[in-house]
């Protein structure tokens, strides 16, 4: 996973595994090893871009993929757990992505 500007993201196809983990509380929560960016780079054609947030009860998560030219945004006045809205949205964007591929 590459972080920048608040955006995580992944090398696409990507696991919900993956997703769930990267976006845990475990991983928002502890220290981890960082490794500096020394130069800037555009992130490969086949990325997903993602991120979860939350504030006084509400709770959001966005994701999108540039090179299938798709994405979602889930907002909800209810704070989900992370692991509820990237599972929800995940599911819906393989739906919508199978749906895409047939036509």
């Amino acid at each position: 996973m590459t972080q920048g500007l608040g955006w995580e993201q992944y090398a696409y196809p990507v696991k919900l595994e993956t997703l769930l983990q990267d976006n845990s509380s475990k991983m928002a929560l502890e220290s981890h090893i960082v490794t500096p960016i020394k130069q800037p780079k555009r992130a490969p054609a086949a990325t997903l871009f993602n991120k979860t947030g939350s504030s006084n009860g509400f709770g959001a998560y966005a994701a999108f993929i540039p090179q299938q030219k798709i994405g979602i945004v889930m907002l909800a006045n209810t704070n989900f757990p992370n692991e509820a809205r990237i599972t929800a949205s995940y599911h819906v964007m393989q739906q919508l992505l199978q749906k895409n591929t047939a036509q």
